[in-house]
């Protein structure tokens, strides 16, 4: 009698094994048939080179997948996750590699600066050949934009790798490399521009940052230390890095994004009006510092 039960619950345990090894290897039979989505909002990181592993690639993971679009769906989260994928691709166009610190003034946006450049093949390379040329350019111009971009915070004397990504037609990614050693900041700006301080009161993740070169509209106020207005809620358009406002405000509009409210403590010095400017000759606290509320429109 003992015997026939433990004979009949090892013939349903086997059973059971067999029914679960055939559901699990028929699901993932399927799930590996299916074409990988190319255009999924999120990531989910796996590897399947095991017998775990795979078990969890072809058949956790496209549960998971099915109830993060359902979650996305249902709480209306694509146009979201799309500005926000959309902004990460454009912020990690351009990287550098430092090689060099240097040891002299800092280029910013704007700045017309001398540099050696060489651009790199795309391979490994074990050293650099002699062709280097000396380039002249203005941080922010259209000419060599993106190299300028990976330029600003070099010190002179220092030497970077610059990399410029873009997409292609097929989507494939496709970088450039520049070996830049700057040697020169042709136009430099008062050491004050360290001193600078800037004060997000609201962070939007999603929206564009601005950039230099970029042209912007950008609502401003400006108020003495005591907090008495100088400026109230004036507009004004230009191009970041076009000098057509004061420093303080060419400076702290770059990382900007949509949304954004900031203020800038800045010393007078930076706020200085020079002719061809977009803001009139204001009397600036020529003493103390000043407080600048910027929006962007």
């Amino acid at each position: 009698m003992v015997r026939k039960v433990v004979l009949q619950l090892l013939v349903s345990v086997v059973i059971i094994f067999i029914l679960t090894y055939a559901f699990v290897f028929t699901i993932i039979h399927i799930n590996k048939g299916k074409p990988e989505k190319k255009d999924k909002l999120y990531e989910i990181n796996t590897t399947h080179n095991g017998l775990v592993q795979t078990l969890a690639y072809y058949l956790v993971k496209p549960i998971l997948e099915s109830a993060l679009d359902r979650y996305i769906e249902k709480h209306g989260l694509t146009e979201y996750l799309k500005e926000i994928a959309q902004q990460e691709r454009e912020e990690n166009l351009i990287n550098f590699y430092e090689i060099t610190e240097g040891n002299g003034s800092k280029a910013l946006c704007g700045q017309e600066v001398l540099l050696q450049m060489y651009k790199m093949p795309n391979r490994l390379v074990t050293s650099l050949p002699g062709q280097v040329s000396d380039v002249t350019l203005k941080i922010g111009q259209e000419s060599w934009k993106e190299v300028g971009l990976g330029i600003i915070g070099m010190k002179e004397g220092g030497e970077r790798v610059v990399t410029v990504n873009s997409i292609a037609n097929n989507n494939k990614m496709n970088f450039d490399s520049y070996y830049i050693k700057l040697i020169e900041v042709k136009d430099k700006y008062p050491d004050l521009v360290n001193n600078l301080m800037i004060f997000n009161d609201l962070i939007n993740k999603t929206g564009k940052q601005v950039k230099c070169g970029d042209e912007i509209s950008v609502r401003y106020s400006v108020m003495r230390h005591n907090g008495e207005y100088k400026i109230k809620n004036q507009t004004m358009q230009f191009k970041v890095g076009d000098k057509k406002v004061p420093l303080a405000i060419e400076l702290g509009v770059v990382g900007m994004r949509a949304d954004n409210n900031r203020a800038i403590i800045s010393p007078p010095e930076l706020l200085n009006i020079t002719d061809g400017m977009l803001i009139e000759d204001i009397d600036f606290d020529e003493e103390n510092v000043s407080i600048i509320n910027l929006s962007l429109d």
